[in-house]
């Protein structure tokens, strides 16, 4: 019978101890999903067993270490409860993202920001049409985008230990996540400022930028998260030099200077999403045309200081 491009989902769980996947589906959570892209679900390095011969022709090809790749695209929104995880909360905790939950009256809020240490793993199911594959020990790197008149979303990329799709896919011990309705990036719902200048924004996207690494090797077979470089850019309407000088920022060459970046979307408790960073170069600047206005291209790079994981938060409240 032939397999449905649509009928297919993700459902993850955080796990106890690396590597070692939940007995089933009980307590997992199926996640609101925009796309899934086809990934790689028999990944690795090859080698090919090679023979001298007395013929020509191609040997043998051997994967010496197989592991999963997967990415997914997920609505950038709230849980629609304030001081609630979003739903997807558990992947940013497999890219290297501490939770932090505030549940003081008044305030509550969710914030997320890179750790160092301490990285969690989930186990991601890859659900199509009847098939499934495990994937244990996944742990990977995101984007968010958020351009206006679009919908906003944050893309994740999994790298996982290797287990062989196979026949089945029931997720009904699994729990739907709730999540609330990602709200379009426009005048209404976004407010956003580059070094406390209101521009006219018209995209602003940043890459979590981790490295990630399979490794397999005699009695370890792991997925690791050994670095980071969060970068960005956004494209931005020209201001007058009077109000804010961006090519000022920019210059390098006699000293960096930082500046705070942030981005909040939403007005409904429950559903508000803050971007935030304090330490923000400006590393690049480009002149552009949109709709025949002059806008900049910046580049941005969120940096650490004073040897904190303070490059960026997330805050969801």
């Amino acid at each position: 019978m032939a397999k449905k491009w649509r009928k297919r989902y993700v459902v993850a769980a955080v796990e106890a101890e690396y590597g070692t996947p939940p007995t089933d589906m009980t307590g997992a959570t199926i996640l609101e999903v925009v796309s899934m892209d086809g990934g790689n679900p028999y990944a690795g390095n090859t080698v090919d067993r090679e023979r001298m011969r007395p013929t020509l022709g191609a040997f043998e090809q051997v994967n010496t270490s197989p592991y999963v790749e997967r990415g997914f695209r997920v609505p950038l929104s709230g849980q629609g409860t304030k001081g609630t995880a979003p739903a997807y909360g558990i992947l940013l905790r497999a890219c290297g993202y501490a939770e932090t939950i505030n549940a003081d009256s008044g305030t509550e809020s969710v914030v997320y920001e890179p750790a160092s240490e301490g990285h969690e793993s989930v186990t991601l199911w890859w659900i199509e049409d009847d098939q499934m594959q495990r994937i244990p020990g996944a742990r990977g790197t995101f984007t968010v985008g958020a351009d206006s008149q679009g919908l906003p979303y944050l893309e994740f990329s999994f790298t996982g230990l290797y287990e062989k799709t196979a026949a089945g896919g029931d997720a009904s011990l699994a729990t739907q996540g709730v999540q609330a309705k990602e709200l379009p990036i426009n005048k209404q719902n976004t407010v956003a400022s580059v070094d406390g200048y209101a521009a006219c924004i018209s995209s602003l996207s940043f890459d979590a930028g981790n490295t990630v690494e399979y490794r397999n090797l005699i009695n370890c077979e792991s997925v690791q998260i050994t670095d980071r470089a969060i970068t960005g850019s956004t494209n931005l309407e020209a201001p007058d030099l009077a109000a804010q000088d961006y090519f000022a920022k920019v210059e390098s060459h006699k000293g960096v200077t930082l500046v705070p970046l942030t981005l909040t979307h939403g007005a409904a408790e429950g559903n508000i999403v803050e971007i935030a960073s304090q330490n923000v170069q400006l590393s690049s600047i480009s002149p552009t045309d949109n709709q025949g206005i002059m806008h900049y291209d910046i580049g941005l790079r969120f940096l650490p200081t004073g040897g904190n994981d303070n490059d960026i938060t997330l805050t969801f409240k």
